[in-house]
């Protein structure tokens, strides 16, 4: 509904109205009828007697006769204007009474809507949901890309992509909600409604997308039909991640040593957490290799699957170090042609900003995030998800200005992340060395209620929407 039609009149109000319009043209056309017509009976009598019972002066006859022309000559116009006005007051009130009947009356469809605080939660929600899903879908590709190849996995790859784009637009919106600009700050209820309805409307098909396509790929993955192929590529990613976990322990004790301690905050506790990762992959591939070897292949594909997603994050983790060494290297190169360096102990990146050349600073900043999202999403609320969305925005813009304000934001999405994350502390209640509460925070198992025992855990999240995502869950339970 817009705003008009909350301001206007009800129907049934507008509509009484019409109707006495019309009675009132009416009664007056009726009263005067009664003030003519007695006169015009008056005359005819008078006619009829005057001669006969009482002769009458000449003047007095001749004023009747006056006053009996000027009645009969009065009657008829005044009769058809009277059926003139009668006839457009009847047409008025039937126009209005269509219109209002083809308006939803304000007051009864306004009863029905959502109320806005609703919308929001249901938005909010739909959002990390929706964010959820792409971000689980893009991790299971890589698996069904390295096993089956590129090509095979297109069609796929194009779902994906489709549904993050849906994804995009909605956290654009959302950013124009929390921060809205400009003038912005007045949005009517019946705006703020549209874009609210909006968001709802992106994510509901970004994860129709995503389900509709999730049959297909459990036909591509074939985890069920062909497990012992899918355990030996998740085992020979799972090795190679080990070594280079080991790697990067040396790589980030080589970044601390020659630069300054901020320089290396986006990846602190990195090294640590791809470990834990690597830990509840180790369990759940010697699961997998069980149930197999038992002939339990459904059973097989849901811990396989829970440990390739401990795999895939464990590579964010590492990665996440080994791209930092590389640009604080290419930051310390790019400094030394500006001013100040102070010299090898200085945060090189930070040095960038100072100087104002935001590109590479703010590239940097706006990927750390999004792994620090990834890898804890099972913790990270919408605000910070909007801020990351709005800052991969501004990153492909390529001048300075754009880049600085991706930067900008991308530090307030990791702060507001890192706020998420200690507030959800350990939902999962059990020992932290066995790995299953970083695969509840990285969003790799899912789980009926947060702080509860192991019963409570579903299963691994997979390719899909949220009626999908979880479908490799045994018997409702993990």
């Amino acid at each position: 509904m817009t705003s008009r039609l909350r301001r206007s009149r009800p129907r049934g109000a507008t509509s009484h109205i019409g109707v006495r319009v019309a009675h009132a043209a009416l009664g007056g056309l009726a009263a005067v009828g009664w003030l003519l017509l007695p006169s015009a009976t008056d005359t005819t009598d008078t006619t009829d007697t005057t001669v006969v019972d009482r002769p009458a002066a000449p003047a007095v006859v001749a004023q009747t006769e006056d006053g009996e022309s000027s009645a009969t000559d009065l009657i008829l116009p005044v009769a058809a204007a009277g059926a003139a006005a009668a006839v457009a007051t009847y047409s008025l009130v039937r126009r209005r009474r269509r219109t209002a009947l083809r308006t939803t009356p304000t007051a009864t469809f306004e009863e029905h809507l959502a109320p806005l605080s609703d919308l929001h939660r249901r938005g909010q929600r739909l959002l990390v949901e929706t964010d959820d899903s792409v971000r689980t879908s893009a991790e299971e590709l890589r698996f069904a890309a390295a096993r089956s190849g590129d090509e095979a996995a297109k069609p796929y790859v194009e779902v994906l992509t489709e549904a993050q784009g849906e994804l995009a637009i909605a956290f654009r919106l959302r950013q124009r909600l929390d921060e809205p600009g400009e003038g912005a700050d007045t949005l009517s209820p019946d705006d703020e409604r549209a874009l609210l309805e909006e968001i709802l409307a992106r994510c509901t098909t970004a994860q129709r997308r995503l389900d509709a396509a999730a049959p297909g790929f459990d036909q591509l993955r074939a985890l069920e039909r062909e497990t012992t192929p899918a355990l030996e590529c998740a085992e020979a990613r799972f090795r190679e991640l080990t070594g280079r976990t080991a790697t990067a322990a040396t790589t980030l004790a080589g970044l601390r040593e020659r630069y300054a301690p901020t320089a290396c905050l986006p990846v602190v506790g990195h090294v640590e957490q791809a470990k834990d990762r690597l830990v509840f992959a180790t369990v759940e591939l010697n699961r997998a290799r069980q149930a197999a070897d038992t002939g339990n292949r459904e059973r097989a594909a849901m811990h396989l699957r829970a440990a390739e997603g401990a795999v895939d994050q464990a590579d964010v983790f590492v990665t996440g170090v080994e791209r930092l060494a590389v640009e604080l290297a290419r930051a310390a190169e790019t400094a030394k042609r500006g001013a100040p360096f102070t010299g090898p102990y200085d945060d090189p990146l930070g040095v960038l900003r100072r100087q104002g050349r935001w590109p590479l600073p703010a590239h940097s900043a706006v990927t750390a995030t999004a792994d620090f999202v990834t890898t804890h999403r099972g913790a990270v609320g919408v605000r910070a998800r909007t801020r990351l969305a709005e800052a991969e925005r501004h990153l492909v813009r390529a001048e300075d200005e754009g880049a600085q304000r991706s930067h900008t934001l991308a530090q307030e999405a990791r702060h507001l992340a890192e706020q998420d994350v200690r507030a959800y502390g350990n939902p999962y209640g059990g020992p932290v060395g066995d790995g299953i509460a970083g695969a509840l925070l990285g969003g790799i198992l899912l789980s009926e209620a947060h702080g509860g025992e192991r019963g409570d855990l579903k299963g691994p999240a997979c390719y899909g929407g949220t009626a999908t995502r979880g479908r490799r869950a045994v018997g409702g339970q993990f």
